[in-house]
């Protein structure tokens, strides 16, 4: 599945999904907040990135993508890693946890 996904949104945002479970775990230590996914689609059923397992999953039922769903919505989930929609997402998030010292 990790190949497909490679082969599907490309090496850099498929390293950049990587990059977005460190955070989640940076967040966690850092925060003593868990979260475990992140939203890479809002709009209808939402889709997550599982930080536990690196996978793709509906929120509703927590299973992973299959292939053909993965193929269908990776231009929806490319277009919302490029244009920074998930980061947004991450970072209001982050905004509403009480950082040391405050």
């Amino acid at each position: 599945m990790k190949r497909l996904l490679r082969e599907l949104l490309g090496e850099e945002l498929a390293n950049y999904l990587e990059l977005l479970r460190a955070k989640l775990a940076f967040a966690e230590e850092l925060y003593g907040i868990k979260m475990n996914y992140v939203p890479l689609i809002t709009e209808g059923d939402v889709v997550i990135l599982d930080k536990r397992d690196g996978l793709i999953k509906w929120l509703k039922t927590k299973k992973p993508l299959e292939e053909e769903e993965l193929r269908k919505l990776a231009g929806k989930i490319r277009q919302n890693l490029e244009s920074g929609y998930v980061e947004m997402l991450l970072s209001m998030n982050m905004s509403c946890i009480n950082g040391p010292g405050e």
